[in-house]
């Protein structure tokens, strides 16, 4: 009763603040521009019908056209409209429940019911979020129904975004929460907790940057090494079979420039690793937003390679060229880069991501029930 209790109370809050239906309304609106999407025999058609654009890899029936509807779900709605602007229209709609919850006249009357303190700051915690999770959960099932009619693939992995979102909200609740907690003011809970999360997102962008910078740098020492070697045995044999030749020196001084850039490279791989290992470790310790919602792509990855990342690399090619595909085959160092930047953010592990994010949530929440179960109201 007292959980129904909340909930109710809850909900007429955030009806009465008119931004949660006005989240879901746009929710709505960006699942029927999704859907507006098809395949046909000679490519896909935008806008139902209005706009078409032909290709001959992307197309009804193609698996790159499974590969980018899917992506642009888990992509571009998932990582730009659920996790930055629908977070943001959720935080200015929650912000206010725990300030307004523990004013002077509303908190005397919910503590003279027969619950502890704690109990009852938790049951409020989990209301709050529970109206992020409807926010979710009705877009997926739009999208759900978008991709089964679409493509004619009734994946229920898209339904993984209710959690995956939720859960990426709740880090930057808590901190909205604490706040609130401590202030009594909505405003004050947004701002710095707006503040918290760009911070955030800095921190991270800036360690996916240093990240990118050193692993290309030891792709450039790798290519570089190995085509040392290669260049050195044909020069050794050129020597064996002409001693004479003019050859020999363009090639000897080819293999001194190569070796002066191995160690330039190897100069600035040092360089970036003093910056890189540090925000590494304290990223450790603080929530991975953009790594939670990364868990989805995950998920639904097509593992045969007819993906979005394969498209945004530049290596789409027919279902023929993907078989005849030789692994030993070397890649640009771009390319070769940028595939190993991404394998090495999918392959990190769910309590890496998720469990020591939680932890960082769980220090802020048990600050918060703290604060309440200790403070006079």
């Amino acid at each position: 009763m007292t959980f129904k209790a909340l909930l109710i109370d809850a909900y007429r809050q955030l009806s009465a603040a008119k931004l949660f239906w006005l989240t879901l309304g746009l929710s709505l609106i960006v699942v029927l521009a999704f859907g507006s999407i098809s395949f046909n025999e000679t490519g896909m058609s935008i806008f139902y019908g209005l706009g078409t654009i032909e290709s001959d890899m992307i197309h009804e029936g193609s698996p790159w056209a499974r590969g980018l509807y899917v992506g642009i779900y888990s992509n571009f709605l998932v990582t730009i409209w659920l996790s930055w602007i629908a977070t943001v229209l959720a935080l200015i709609s929650t912000c206010t429940i725990f300030p307004e919850f523990v004013k002077s006249g509303a908190i005397e009357l919910t503590l003279s019911k027969p619950i502890s303190r704690i109990k009852l700051f938790f049951m409020k915690y989990v209301v709050s979020l529970l109206f992020v999770l409807l926010q979710v959960l009705v877009f997926c099932v739009g999208i759900f129904i978008c991709v089964g009619l679409r493509i004619g693939e009734w994946n229920w992995a898209i339904f993984g975004a209710v959690p995956i979102v939720t859960i990426f909200y709740s880090y930057l609740f808590a901190v909205c929460v604490l706040v609130g907690m401590i202030t009594r003011s909505g405003i004050a809970s947004l701002l710095i907790t707006g503040v918290f999360w760009m911070l955030l997102w800095t921190a991270q962008t800036a360690e996916l940057a240093l990240n990118r910078f050193s692993v290309g740098e030891r792709v450039t020492i790798e290519s570089f090494e190995q085509s040392v070697l290669e260049q050195e045995e044909e020069l050794n044999a050129l020597r064996e079979k002409s001693p004479d030749d003019f050859r020999i020196e363009n090639r000897q001084k080819r293999i001194d420039d190569m070796k002066e850039d191995i160690a330039s490279a190897k100069d600035t791989f040092d360089k970036l690793i003093v910056w890189h290992e540090p925000v590494r470790i304290a990223l450790i310790f603080l929530p991975k937003t953009g790594q939670t919602i990364g868990l989805l792509d995950r998920w639904l990855k097509d593992d045969s390679g007819f993906d979005i990342q394969a498209m945004m690399r530049g290596d789409m090619r027919s279902v023929e060229e993907l078989e005849e595909f030789d692994s030993t085959t070397r890649f640009a160092r771009k390319r070769e880069a940028s595939k190993r930047i991404h394998d090495d953010y999918s392959t990190r592990s769910l309590w890496y991501v998720v469990g020591t994010s939680l932890l960082f949530e769980g220090v802020i929440l048990g600050l918060s029930a703290w604060f309440f179960c200790r403070r006079d109201f």
